[in-house]
């Protein structure tokens, strides 16, 4: 055993040891296969192929004279197995974006929106309805007009938009707290947790079975007036209230809504998610994501269809004091959980 140990060893060290002289898989671009891909997107004779040095081409449409980019090699990975493979990336969304944005956006709307490769990311933070219909409109109107003017240009391009409202402060209570096994707890100071919060006979729970990965020997607690909404009990990790019993109402709660929300009511298509994010960026986020992708000139009506059932999810969300206060049932910290609505566009 001992030696097959030491010969999977050998083989990894060997790997990685030479990993950084595998040859990329696939070609290196040349100015006939770069001429060749983007006559394929404005049509044979219709683009100038420049080279600019061993591995940037300049691309210039003759039926967009105002388009200028740049097609450059890089190294990448590719196939199932992640082998350096031979790739490349273009800026005509950056180009085009110059161009196009300042048409329907203001200077500082247009400081929110950034490029990468072929996606136009639009991140925007709003406050009220109102706010979002304005910057679907724009988002509306954009998108027509890089469509009929500029189709071959954005040909496979993605727009990707976000509207999120703001994250209200959440007490430390709500993020700072880890899983409780039941077999480490008395179930005497499980129900006197319990009845303490939540009142006597107003729950039910149990040792999460081991058939149930995620939650193996978790304590799943049930509340009489939500039977289909579980969540956990928890330990609290905040320096001051360490090991102390606590829950995970309040995050559980905002991802059973998520899933519980008739969705279909407002949009059919399995395009469109809804999900409970615990994290948004990197940063807390406690809300719910709603998302939604679509291919310009498949479908029409999407970006209004989204206003409603985002208008419909806040609705709904307001029905449920669990989620609109950080302390329930005492309901004295109010947070009403954000949502931040994603509309993906791709040409």
């Amino acid at each position: 055993m001992k030696k097959i140990y030491l010969l999977g060893l050998v083989i990894a060290l060997i790997m990685i040891l030479c990993s950084g002289c595998i040859l990329p898989d696939g070609k290196p671009l040349t100015t006939k296969s770069v001429t060749e891909k983007v006559e394929e997107r404005y049509g044979e004779g219709k683009v100038k192929v420049k080279q600019l040095d061993k591995k940037t081409w300049e691309i210039s449409p003759t039926d967009y004279p105002e388009i200028k980019y740049t097609i450059k090699q890089k190294i990448g990975h590719g196939g199932v197995i992640p082998v350096p493979a031979y790739t490349d990336d273009d800026n005509r969304t950056e180009i085009l974006g110059k161009i196009v944005l300042p048409k329907f956006f203001s200077r500082k709307e247009i400081k929110n929106i950034e490029f990468s490769d072929s996606i136009i990311k639009y991140n925007c933070t709003v406050k009220n309805n109102q706010d979002v219909e304005a910057l679907c409109s724009k988002l509306q109107a954009m998108c027509e007009y890089m469509n009929e003017n500029y189709r071959p240009v954005v040909k496979d391009a993605y727009v990707m938009a976000y509207f999120k409202e703001p994250q209200e402060s959440v007490t430390a209570d709500v993020s700072h707290k880890k899983p409780l096994l039941m077999d480490k707890t008395s179930r005497t100071k499980i129900i006197s947790y319990l009845d303490s919060k939540y009142g006597s006979g107003n729950y039910t729970f149990r040792k999460v079975p081991s058939d149930e990965v995620s939650h193996e020997g978790e304590v799943e607690v049930k509340l009489n007036a939500y039977p289909d909404m579980p969540f956990y009990l928890a330990t609290s990790t905040k320096q001051g209230k360490r090991g102390q019993l606590t829950d995970t109402l309040y995050i559980d709660m905002i991802y059973n809504l998520a899933t519980k929300f008739p969705a279909s009511e407002y949009d059919s298509s399995s395009y469109l998610t809804i999900e409970g994010e615990e994290n948004l960026d990197g940063k807390r986020y406690y809300g719910i994501l709603l998302r939604r992708y679509f291919k310009w000139g498949d479908e029409t009506g999407v970006i209004e269809n989204m206003q409603v059932a985002r208008k419909a999810l806040r609705t709904y969300l307001d029905q449920y004091p669990m989620v609109n206060y950080t302390d329930y049932p005492q309901n004295q910290h109010i947070v009403k959980p954000p949502i931040c609505m994603e509309i993906s566009v791709q040409f």
